[in-house]
């Protein structure tokens, strides 16, 4: 289900604390103007009590529950959702036992200014939920940059979540061709051989869209070139198969076997010609000779 997004995107920026709570100082009196209550400051702070901050809540329409915390994250109307969180809602609620946290959808949906909120107000960014998703892996997944660039951000991030098919957040950003993503992930250890459910790593990925650029990198963080999936297939076949010839040519000369057989006894060579790429099988065909 996709949103509309009401407020301009930003970056997570180092000053978000701060400038929270500017605003904060604003939305008090917003709130106190509004509501025309006395003392509705709390002793010694420059946020508006719970109580008047739900009432300004129902001003606003909202009632002070999870249903329509959730829904103020999604409408994208940042000033109640930091009302809610300054009124004791938990920033993790969920859409029903199993559903996504408002940070998730956010993150999905690439709302920024939401996503900062959340955070700040204590949203924890490695829930999983619906058999391993994270806001994380559903930024990725849904080609949301940004969102994925703030919580790469995170020092605490869990960089271990796997989707429902074991793909891993590496794999996610290597298939949908996130080279910044891909990037910082290796630089904070990521496994460029993990393999998910079928057996495939990354690097299968990269050979499969034809980015050499992504092949190099995974393949100098230590990504091995003739890794077997469940079928047998290699990262050298995948590339063969749909005609990548710089990936082919990138990955015979980091060490990939031309001579190497799938669980049927084909090479990279008869998946070339299986799909009509002349050209790469008969440079598969020379490159198994010369072995």
């Amino acid at each position: 289900m996709s949103f509309s997004q009401i407020f301009k995107p930003r970056l997570m920026e180092a000053n978000d604390v701060r400038t929270w709570r500017l605003d904060i100082g604003l939305w008090t009196i917003i709130i106190c103007l509004t509501l025309s209550l006395s003392g509705c400051r709390q002793p010694g702070s420059n946020q508006p009590t719970p109580e008047a901050t739900k009432q300004f809540l129902k001003l606003r329409g909202y009632e002070f529950n999870e249903k329509s915390f959730l829904a103020a994250a999604a409408a994208g109307d940042v000033m109640a959702v930091k009302g809610f969180l300054t009124a004791g809602m938990n920033p993790n609620a969920r859409e029903g036992d199993d559903g996504d946290t408002a940070l998730m959808a956010a993150a999905g949906r690439g709302d920024l200014e939401v996503l900062n909120v959340l955070l700040v107000g204590g949203a924890d960014p490695n829930v999983e939920v619906r058999g391993g998703w994270s806001a994380l892996l559903l930024a990725l997944t849904r080609e949301q940059d940004a969102a994925a660039d703030a919580l790469l951000d995170l020092k605490d991030l869990n960089l271990k979540g796997r989707a429902p098919n074991g793909t891993s957040a590496l794999m996610l950003a290597v298939w949908h061709e996130r080279e910044g993503q891909a990037t910082k992930l290796l630089e904070r250890g990521a496994d460029p051989n993990y393999q998910d459910d079928a057996g495939d790593t990354a690097l299968h990925g990269a050979a499969f869209r034809g980015n050499a650029m992504l092949a190099e990198r995974l393949l100098a963080k230590g990504a091995n070139p003739n890794v077997r999936n469940k079928l047998g297939g290699t990262p050298l076949m995948w590339a063969a198969s749909y005609g990548q010839d710089e990936v082919v040519r990138w990955l015979l000369a980091k060490g990939a076997d031309a001579g190497v057989k799938d669980n049927k006894g084909a090479t990279a060579a008869v998946w070339a010609t299986r799909n009509k790429r002349t050209g790469v099988a008969t440079l598969l065909q020379a490159a198994g000779l010369r072995k």
